[in-house]
């Protein structure tokens, strides 16, 4: 079968070579790794995106509150009042919209909220979402 000692040794060093897995861990490790940490940080990317549009979505509330107990407020008024309450985002970037609306009869607003959220993952398309909250609330009118 084997012609001479020095392929026969050769071919057991080969076989020796393939049951060997010492280093297998380390190269599963550097495949894997990397994908790993994409993962953690989309993780915490998305927990940034929830939290800027919960604290959106928290000013929006405190607008349409300003606008219930002050029935007299303009949509400029509304929109700088978003402006105010959101102090961790770029005023020139925030863009607010208050339209007033009729739905079955009633005078309603509808205020809509954009705000860009820059994501940093490396590797990704993925620069800039935009985060938009909407609310329509009816507009109360003063008790007598």
């Amino acid at each position: 079968m084997f012609r001479s000692a020095k392929a026969y040794r050769c071919a057991g060093n080969r076989r020796k070579f393939a049951k060997d897995d010492q280093g297998a861990a380390a190269v599963e490790m550097a495949l894997v790794f990397p994908l790993f940490i994409m993962l953690l940080l989309a993780i915490f990317e998305i927990g940034q995106a929830v939290s800027v549009w919960n604290e959106v979505n928290h000013a929006l509330g405190r607008a349409v509150r300003l606008m219930n107990v002050d029935t007299t407020t303009t949509t400029a008024e509304i929109s700088a009042a978003m402006r105010s309450y959101l102090t961790d985002v770029d005023p020139d970037k925030l863009t607010v919209t208050a339209v007033p609306v009729t739905l079955s009869g009633i005078e309603h607003i509808r205020i809509s909220v954009g705000v860009p959220f820059e994501i940093i993952l490396p590797f990704a398309d993925i620069s800039t979402i935009q985060i938009n909250v909407d609310r329509t609330a009816p507009v109360l009118s003063a008790t007598k």
